[in-house]
């Protein structure tokens, strides 16, 4: 085994398990975490749920004395500024570079920002505990909460928000919530959930405007409807944490291009994970780019073996599985959704659950449970033995 350097930037769950995988593995070359925020790394699905309602903090993914007792080098607070890939060298701003031999990228995204919200008080994204602290302290001073997005971390906050007992309306401007990521029938189930909960969902609707000085006061629909509201959250998607990226050679189109192994395209040892990763698919041939945690993970398990295997390199392949929780309802699902496919709802198993199932064909390609875990589980273990 060589002791060449691995240097992994961003300590997201995906940097945090290439990290511990390597080391778990028997790699003994040095290997550096750099991360931009203070503090332990920690994971980030609670921030929209419980650290909202219950002001508790998210569960760390290692500590810095754990992380050290693996032997690595965690350097939390550091701010990346660019990639050298001539000399190798990850550029830190104020200080010397950190020269790597192999290089992972799992710098994740960053929400998508409306510049017409920037500098305004009461106007929120949520994407560090930071942020959840500041949302935090928002619902408890209280207030009506306009939640812009109907996507699973609108529907997260929103759902938090109404617990707290706000009042909270969420703007969607899709046809319907989730529209983005599933068929109607399951979008009906979604925005009925709320409904039953006291949320207001308006979909169809873009914002065009607000109100207000230096705090906002009331947003402004298409259709002149106006929200009085001093909370406003944001949630409407994220882009690919890349900028320091900027002029250093790799290929970036919505994420750093990288093939079924992981490997940035056109490089030699840079790989990428997680949220910042857009791959070539094989079976699609068109690139893909996951926003979830377990992609995150699966794909950090790929990148640690890819990293030190003598033998083949693994392709990275999802299976699509992604949760929510919303008003304490389990909302999980797996395989494809999409054009071209028929929804039917299926009895479950046990329970007062919901299930269901997209088809291709007359075949199960995916499905979607509410409160049925174990029909959710025997759809997974049928998809993944095809």
């Amino acid at each position: 085994m060589t002791r060449s350097t691995t240097v992994v930037v961003g300590a997201s769950v995906a940097g945090v398990r290439v990290a511990q995988t390597l080391r778990r593995r028997g790699h003994d070359g040095p290997v550096i975490l750099l991360e931009r925020e203070p503090g332990n790394p920690y994971d980030k699905p609670a921030l929209s749920k419980t650290v909202l309602v219950q002001d508790e903090l998210p569960s760390a993914l290692g500590t810095a004395t754990e992380l050290a007792e693996e032997n690595i080098d965690f350097r939390a607070g550091t701010a990346v500024d660019g990639l050298d890939l001539v000399a190798r060298q990850i550029l830190i701003h104020g200080e010397e570079p950190v020269p790597f031999a192999q290089l992972v990228i799992t710098t994740g995204s960053r929400p998508r920002r409306l510049s017409q919200f920037d500098g305004l008080r009461g106007v929120h994204y949520l994407r560090t505990r930071t942020d959840a602290a500041a949302l935090r302290a928002a619902f408890i001073r209280g207030g009506r909460v306009v939640v812009i997005g109907g996507g699973f971390i609108g529907g997260e906050v929103a759902a938090s928000a109404r617990s707290l007992g706000l009042p909270v309306t969420i703007v969607e401007a899709a046809p319907r919530l989730l529209a983005r990521l599933m068929p109607t029938e399951v979008s009906e189930v979604v925005a009925g959930l709320h409904r039953d909960h006291g949320v207001k969902v308006i979909c169809g609707r873009t914002v065009t405007g607000y109100r207000g000085g230096s705090d906002i006061e009331a947003i402004e629909l298409d259709d002149g409807t106006v929200l009085p509201t001093g909370i406003v959250v944001i949630g409407i998607g994220t882009v690919p944490d890349t900028a320091w990226l900027e002029g250093s050679g790799l290929r970036i189109d919505n994420g750093i291009l990288c093939g079924p192994n992981l490997a940035a395209e056109a490089t030699d040892g840079v790989f990428v994970a997680g949220d910042v990763a857009r791959w070539h698919d094989p079976t699609t041939g068109f690139y893909d780019r996951a926003e979830h945690w377990t992609s995150a993970r699966d794909q950090a398990a790929v990148v640690a073996h890819n990293l030190i295997a003598d033998g083949p390199p693994k392709h990275f392949a999802t299976d699509g599985y992604v949760w929510s929780d919303q008003f304490g309802v389990s909302i999980q699902h797996v395989g494809r959704t999409g054009p071209g496919l028929r929804t039917e709802r299926r009895p479950t198993k046990v329970g007062r659950g919901q299930l269901f199932v997209h088809l291709s064909g007359g075949h199960v390609v995916g499905a979607t449970t509410f409160d049925a875990p174990s029909d959710l589980l025997a759809v997974r273990r049928d998809l993944a033995s095809r």
